[in-house]
């Protein structure tokens, strides 16, 4: 299969095969790429089981404080955090029933979205 590839502002012609066991590149016979099937796999996707015991900032801000500690038993929804953006606080409640295995913030620390809050087991 031949591909039109632009590289900083320069034009190569390439010609991609499908290997069995990895892939190649190659242009007027100077370069040459190979991949090994590894690399070419889509990730696996976690466990989702695994997923729902991460507690996860819903948004970006500050920690105002938080309310478990390690080895606590939590219900779905009981708080975990509180996060201040913009001078409101959101209260961050418990994914799923489970016991904290590892608290990831502190009061005062600055979280993005997403981060890693507490993990439950």
């Amino acid at each position: 299969m031949k591909l039109l590839i632009t590289l900083e502002g320069k034009k190569y012609e390439v010609e991609v095969e499908i290997l069995p066991s990895a892939s190649a590149a190659q242009s007027d016979g100077e370069y040459s790429l190979s991949i090994p099937d590894s690399v070419l796999q889509p990730p696996l996707l976690p466990d989702i089981r695994e997923v729902d015991k991460i507690c996860r900032s819903p948004i970006a801000g500050a920690v105002v404080s938080v309310e478990v500690a390690v080895g606590m038993r939590v219900r779905q929804d009981d708080p975990i955090a509180i996060i201040d953006a913009m001078k409101m606080e959101t209260v961050v409640g418990a994914p799923v029933d489970g016991t904290v295995e590892e608290v990831g913030v502190a009061p005062g620390d600055a979280v993005k979205t997403g981060q890693v809050l507490c993990r439950l087991s």
